[in-house]
């Protein structure tokens, strides 16, 4: 990013980061696509207030602009708040045993066993949150994600640009509920799917199917493939017959791709 663009609008970063005055954000933003600032506007869909993102997605898709949005639905996360907790109120924030506990010159002191079983349950406290919070950022359910998705859909049989970006987000967001979003959308949508199919995007067909995690849509990709199989010198040609062979409801269908594949 140029250092010097950013500094000239540090303003219209601040104001769509905090995204409270909505005539200031609707001309911010009207401002940047008219600059064609498309990459600092990849990174505030990645930053920005939810409410400045839905407000950036409208105005990108009104403008036919999308790369920006496959970023936030690719990377974004959930902006949550959070609420700060004292150290000292954590199990194993501090010494279970205090100095003030320590025993009076001739009294018996903490048996050894007693300190490690102590210690041990400190440790497993511990380890219990750090998984917790994996399994919460796997959990991420960022609303504007699904926006931009919802979104895109509805321009699937109109802008082959909103295609493209949609294969793009099914193929490559990291979280899991987005891209099988997208891919729902890509699967169970018959023009998109012959529109892929006569362009011979084989890949992008298969790996549509797999993000979608929908033996439904999987069934619905395994009989256009086997409608329009790639000729048997095109590298996808194995795989496609593969798919075929675990996907197409037809059993016969299936059989004949086993053999072709000389199982």
């Amino acid at each position: 990013m140029d250092l010097h663009a950013l500094i000239a609008r540090a303003s219209a970063v601040r104001i769509l980061m905090e995204g409270n005055v909505e005539r200031q954000v609707l001309d911010t933003i009207a401002e940047l696509i008219a600059d064609e600032q498309f990459e600092l506007l990849s990174h505030l869909m990645l930053t920005g207030s939810e409410v400045s993102v839905r407000r950036m997605t409208d105005a990108l898709i009104k403008a036919g602009v999308f790369e920006p949005l496959v970023a936030g639905a690719c990377m974004r996360r959930e902006v949550k708040r959070t609420v700060a907790t004292g150290g000292g109120g954590e199990l194993g924030a501090g010494r279970i045993f205090r100095d003030f506990e320590a025993p009076d010159e001739g009294e018996a002191a903490i048996p050894d066993h007693i300190l490690e079983e102590a210690e041990a349950i400190s440790k497993s406290a511990a380890q219990s949150r750090r998984i917790a919070a994996r399994q919460e950022a796997r959990l991420d359910r960022d609303p504007v994600r699904q926006h931009i998705i919802e979104r895109l859909a509805e321009l699937l049989n109109t802008s082959e640009p909103a295609m493209e970006a949609m294969i793009a987000i099914a193929r490559t967001s990291v979280w899991e509920d987005t891209a099988r979003a997208a891919a729902m959308k890509l699967g169970n949508n018959k023009m998109v799917m012959g529109r892929i199919s006569r362009a011979s995007r084989f890949e992008d067909m298969m790996a549509v199917g797999e993000a979608s995690a929908s033996e439904a849509v999987r069934q619905i990709i395994a009989r256009t493939l086997a409608e329009a199989m790639p000729e048997a010198s095109d590298p996808s040609y194995r795989a496609a017959l593969r798919y075929v062979s675990e996907h197409h409801p037809s059993e016969s269908h299936r059989r004949a791709a086993e053999r072709a594949l000389g199982g």
